[in-house]
């Protein structure tokens, strides 16, 4: 370690020396603890607003997400030949359809992600079980929610994505009753 020694420096000035690399080791804590201990700043965090689409139901009709305005939405994105999918299909119908029937402010949408013609997307309907709208050539709309086949998301009340899921929608079921139930509550 080096030691810095005043030989032959008056002692006032020794204290002047002192005193200025005090003033400068003290302003340069003092701006590296000012950063630290500052408060941490808050990014606004945005809102996923639910891009809105229109598809060609299996049934023949046209099914827009604009219909369901002021209501909770579930949409199963699924591959009309996913396995995965179709054992998901009787699960979701018993535990995301079913109990909500009679509900007015609530929707379940299944959207083929593989654009699959009417008789795959029938077929599938059939193997699954499911008996909520399943709508047809959701590629497009599956890019715009930024999601893929076999997932669940969920929109609130006032159109934003309130729920994203990022496994296997037999997965995420049970979180998503409970995220369906609590929006439904407010």
């Amino acid at each position: 370690m080096n030691t810095i020694t005043f030989k032959n420096v008056p002692r006032y000035s020794t204290l002047k020396y002192l005193f200025l690399i005090l003033v400068f080791i003290n302003f340069s804590c003092k701006k590296d603890s000012v950063e630290i201990t500052k408060a941490p700043t808050t990014p606004e965090v945005p809102v996923d607003k639910a891009p809105q689409f229109t598809l060609n139901s299996l049934a023949g009709s046209q099914v827009s997400l604009s219909a369901h305005e002021n209501k909770v939405v579930v949409l199963f994105f699924f591959g009309n030949n996913c396995p995965t999918c179709k054992s998901a299909g009787s699960e979701i119908e018993s535990k995301l359809s079913a109990p909500y029937e009679t509900n007015s402010k609530y929707a379940i949408l299944g959207i083929d992600q593989w654009n699959g013609n009417t008789a795959a997307v029938q077929s599938f309907k059939t193997a699954s079980g499911i008996k909520f709208p399943l709508l047809l050539n959701g590629a497009e709309t599956a890019a715009a929610y930024k999601t893929t086949y076999d997932r669940l998301i969920v929109l609130n009340k006032a159109g934003e994505v309130a729920f994203k899921g990022t496994q296997n929608a037999g997965n995420d079921v049970s979180t998503v009753k409970s995220k369906v139930n609590e929006l439904l509550a407010d």
